[in-house]
């Protein structure tokens, strides 16, 4: 047992090599970077991604499948402007996966509101694929999702397949308004078009900024929704992603181990 312990923590602590199978490029700034991988991972977690000689970054998981995960990555730093000259065959450095992910077993049977604003939609998106892949599990499935102009649009080429399987909403803050696929707006404006009757056992999840999740579970909870149902993403400021530079700590909370999902019950009591 204690050499089963000691190998599970080198290897989440011990960066090792992986090789880029595919990258796909959503905007000038985010490209989805399909990665080997052959280490456990569940919806919500991230990975420290790292080259040597340059640093390392902590990138959400946006979704995984048999030997591989995806990283959407924004090219905003020294190390993700490496990342961005790197192509299929070459090797990044990944340590992980990190932190408290989502149980599935939380939603089935229930209806379920997925908000995400940016690249906040990147977390969920395997997520999303998942429960429009096995719809049948979930009572009803509606999602928003927003950005700032038709450019910034993440996973277009998903769109068409989700929006058969869910109760989909674009909003865009910029750009020309399409009544039949998107409306200009923040995502809370749409609120109102979801179905809320069964609020007092409906599941929602909120992903973006900062400002974006509180004035979007506001509106929720005056809908009726229970703290306890409401799922918030809190992944920002990791740096060693296991509790030690406490970089990541609200209070008494360090987000790398405790989330970067939370309920909203245990969320709003972190105050930052």
């Amino acid at each position: 047992m204690k050499k089963s312990i000691r190998a599970h923590q080198k290897q989440i602590l011990m960066p090792a090599p992986y090789s880029i199978l595919q990258i796909e490029k959503h905007t000038s700034l985010e490209w989805n970077f399909r990665v080997s991988c052959d280490f456990p991972v569940q919806y919500g977690q991230f990975v420290e991604v790292s080259l040597p000689m340059i640093g390392e970054a902590p990138i959400s998981v946006s979704d995984f499948g048999d030997g591989w995960i995806d990283l959407l990555i924004r090219r905003v730093g020294k190390v993700t402007d490496a990342l961005f000259k790197l192509t299929p065959g070459d090797i990044i450095w990944l340590r992980g996966a990190y932190g408290n992910g989502y149980d599935l077993n939380q939603f089935l049977n229930r209806s379920l509101l997925i908000v995400a604003g940016g690249t906040g939609v990147a977390p969920i998106k395997g997520l999303l694929r998942h429960w429009c892949e096995h719809s049948e599990r979930v009572k009803r499935l509606s999602v928003i999702l927003g950005y700032k102009n038709p450019e910034s649009i993440l996973y277009k080429n998903e769109l068409e397949s989700w929006r058969e399987k869910c109760r989909l909403y674009l909003t865009l803050e910029e750009g020309m308004a399409d009544k039949d696929y998107y409306s200009l707006g923040r995502v809370t404006d749409r609120l109102d078009d979801i179905d809320f009757t069964d609020s007092d056992e409906m599941q929602a999840i909120v992903v973006g900024p900062p400002v974006m999740i509180r004035s979007t579970v506001d509106k929720l909870t005056m809908h009726g929704l229970k703290d306890e149902n409401i799922w918030v993403d809190y992944e920002r400021r990791m740096a060693c992603s296991v509790g030690k530079c406490g970089h990541c700590r609200i209070g008494d909370v360090y987000v790398c181990l405790d989330g970067p999902v939370f309920t909203y019950s245990d969320a709003r009591c972190m105050i930052d």
